[in-house]
């Protein structure tokens, strides 16, 4: 996987990203939510969405700029906003995969 860190510090592309994706306007809520989440936890990340699904790439804390390095607090605080979003929305699944030191969250919408 090919993956500038320094393009995962950019929260407003990604937010813009996200907001041009086509995808129903509750789902884009919740993404921008969650993603504002990921920024404030000082986690570098990226987001891909194809054919409808999103894959949130986790790649770094902030400060650690080695993919794979994660702060425990940080990585804490998605997992259990993530977590909430999978009680209060019975239409999103989720997955977690690991690539190379990277954290993908893949989201399907029903």
């Amino acid at each position: 996987m090919d993956i500038d860190i320094e393009q995962c510090r950019e929260n407003d592309k990604i937010k813009e990203l996200i907001s041009t994706s086509g995808l129903p306007i509750k789902y884009i809520k919740i993404l921008l939510r969650l993603a504002d989440a990921i920024y404030l936890n000082a986690i570098n990340y990226n987001v891909r969405i194809k054919d409808g699904e999103v894959s949130i790439l986790l790649v770094s804390s902030k400060g650690e700029n080695e993919f794979g390095r994660f702060t425990t607090s940080a990585l804490t605080n998605v997992f259990y906003r993530i977590r909430e979003l999978e009680k209060k929305h019975e239409d999103i699944d989720t997955k977690c995969r690991v690539h190379d030191g990277i954290l993908e969250v893949q989201f399907k919408f029903a």
